[in-house]
């Protein structure tokens, strides 16, 4: 089979298609045929070796972390699924690999794709979504009545995070681009800032939590519109010692 390997951390890294063996399932993985990997930045992160310290990999190493595809066999222990069923997945982080014709994860790593959505964006659901989830259900716990803002809110991680947190009582605010504007507001969101014309943190009354999406030069503006006492929580960059 086919699948797009990285020889070397670099920062211009680029990935070669080779053949390499098709893997055979452990008695509790399912093996899947990829439909779609979804490209993220979770990809340049891993190639650039930015994430080395958190997990490294020995190389060649296939890349991918998220997919949609079809059960094609499963091992023997295997319960859950069952051949030609819809499935889709983020992939562990200590064994990615959905840049290929196949791949085997463990079935508790798996779900059955929802019957709503086709192949190609059931593939660009899962990690966006579980940093959508762990980002409100993990780290922020918010409550019915807070108040959210989520800068650079009209990109993927807006679309699973608008409506999560909707259903979790608060107030959403958003920035974007023009484009992003009426998507966001159908998702739910109850302000939209368009970047280019307005500044959010000239007009937008005090929140209780930002959800980062822009990193490090958006931080004062964030802080801004944070309330005392409030949490930011950020997706592209960590507190330095000069910040802390």
């Amino acid at each position: 089979m086919q699948a797009a390997q990285l020889d070397k951390y670099d920062k211009n890294f680029q990935l070669k298609v080779r053949n390499i063996p098709k893997p055979v399932p452990q008695p509790n993985e399912v093996l899947v045929r990829v439909k779609y990997a979804a490209v993220n930045p979770l990809e340049a992160l891993i190639g650039t070796g930015s994430v080395r310290v958190l997990q490294g990999y020995r190389f060649p190493l296939t890349m991918g972390n998220e997919f949609s595809g079809i059960v094609e066999a499963v091992g023997a222990n295997v319960t859950a699924f069952k051949p030609n069923d819809a499935v889709y997945a983020r992939m562990p982080l200590a064994k990615i690999g959905a840049f290929a014709e196949y791949l085997t994860i463990d079935q508790a790593e798996l779900a059955g794709m929802p019957s709503q959505l086709d192949f190609a964006h059931a593939a660009a659901v899962p990690l966006t979504g579980l940093t959508a989830y762990q980002a409100f259900h993990d780290i922020l716990k918010p409550q019915p009545g807070q108040r959210l803002m989520i800068p650079g809110g009209s990109g993927s991680l807006g679309q699973l995070a608008i409506p999560m947190a909707k259903q979790l009582g608060l107030t959403v605010a958003v920035s974007g681009n023009q484009r992003g504007h009426a998507g966001a507001l159908r998702l739910g969101a109850d302000q939209y800032f368009d970047y280019r014309t307005e500044n959010y943190w000239d007009r937008l009354a005090p929140v209780d939590y930002v959800l980062d999406t822009l990193g490090p030069k958006e931080l004062p503006h964030e802080l801004a519109v944070l309330k005392p006492g409030g949490t930011l929580l950020s997706l592209k960059t960590g507190p330095n010692r000069e910040f802390a």
